[in-house]
């Protein structure tokens, strides 16, 4: 982390990224209004942020995902795995420094995956979004990696079924009920792989447990701790912007208002606008048609603008794939966003959408 210049703090500005103490903990998550300039001087005095610019976030991902699939893959063949918990919990502290250096690249990369499994690519994305909504509650760098190593490891129990849930449209009760064991099947397997944090196991065993008591073991707000309502609406968000064989993927401002409309019922009400405010209505990787026929993606929300992010075009109003991303501001009637497109769209641009991130 590096020391914040002068000159990117002035009173009446937003915070264009998350302001760490020295010791990691956040001072201020991005898109913070800079109120006064006792408060610029507070941070610079302070802040710091996050900057290397030889690494490419969207790039890294991939080898993140890559590493997980690896796991799963030692975990389907039976093989014992002496260095598990060591190993996710490398995956997951490698995962908090990419998703702390450059959020938006992090979930794009993950929100765009095509070529890793539903288990994979579901538990990556819960894990940015723990990652976040734990950044906002203010939990330091050891709290964060609890919760992350629970994102990635909270599906391990659908394993052995892993076939029925990716191929099949409609379930029995008796395989319904299977398929509900996976949360005490992934605690139970966590344990003989000796893992003992307590809060990655409570998060696990809580994460399909909701605020009115209709979760699948029933238990209530008053049992459920921070770190358990983060991850149940982490996975929530996350299966819900992945497409299942009964159902198409939710693109992000629908599934955000299915959440909300449960807000006070199901989710923690605080952990739900954080979610809204750091990703916005079109999160980073959103594929979007704009007003002139262009199409483009999401590349970062714009502090305090819900719905007019940043975006990279990368086809012509012809429909044409470009030779290098050109970017726009939603926010401009020119370029403002007409309909979201299913993010399989983006395939047809090979590494063109690689670049954005990359660039900007």
């Amino acid at each position: 982390m590096i020391r914040i210049p002068e000159a990117m703090l002035l009173a009446g500005q937003r915070l264009p990224f998350d302001v760490f103490h020295q010791d990691g903990r956040p001072l201020l998550l991005r898109g913070r209004l800079i109120a006064s300039n006792d408060q610029a001087s507070l941070i610079r005095r302070e802040g710091y942020f996050n900057k290397d610019d030889k690494v490419s976030v969207f790039a890294a991902m991939n080898s993140l995902s890559q590493r997980l699939n690896l796991v799963l893959e030692d975990l389907r063949e039976g093989k014992e795995v002496g260095i598990f918990s060591r190993r996710i919990g490398m995956l997951a502290k490698d995962l908090i420094s990419l998703a702390d250096l450059d959020p938006d690249a992090a979930f794009a990369n993950i929100h765009l995956d095509i070529h890793h499994s539903y288990i994979v690519v579901h538990s990556m994305m819960a894990a940015i979004v723990s990652c976040r909504l734990a950044l906002a509650k203010g939990f330091g760098r050891d709290e964060r990696l609890s919760i992350v190593c629970a994102a990635l490891t909270h599906d391990f129990g659908l394993l052995p079924v892993e076939t029925l849930i990716t191929t099949r449209d409609t379930l029995t009760d008796a395989e319904m009920a299977r398929v509900r064991r996976h949360v005490g099947d992934s605690v139970g397997l966590l344990k003989h792989l000796a893992v003992i944090d307590v809060r990655w196991l409570e998060a696990v065993r809580n994460h399909h447990e909701y605020l009115d008591g209709s979760g699948y073991a029933g238990v209530t707000a008053a049992d459920l701790s921070t770190v358990s309502r983060i991850m149940a609406l982490a996975d929530s968000y996350s299966a819900m912007l992945r497409p299942r064989p009964y159902r198409d993927r939710l693109l992000a401002r629908k599934a955000l208002e299915n959440l909300y409309a449960n807000e006070t019922d199901r989710y923690d009400g605080y952990l739900i606008e954080a979610l809204i405010w750091d990703y916005g209505f079109y999160p980073p990787g959103s594929m979007l048609r704009l007003v002139n026929r262009e199409m483009a993606v999401a590349i970062r929300n714009s502090p305090g603008l819900l719905d007019s992010p940043i975006v990279a075009m990368l086809t012509d109003a012809k429909g044409n794939i470009l030779s290098e991303p050109v970017f726009r501001d939603a926010n401009d009637l020119d370029y403002a966003i007409v309909e979201p497109l299913d993010p399989g769209f983006f395939a047809r641009s090979g590494h063109l959408v690689e670049q954005c991130w990359g660039r900007f």
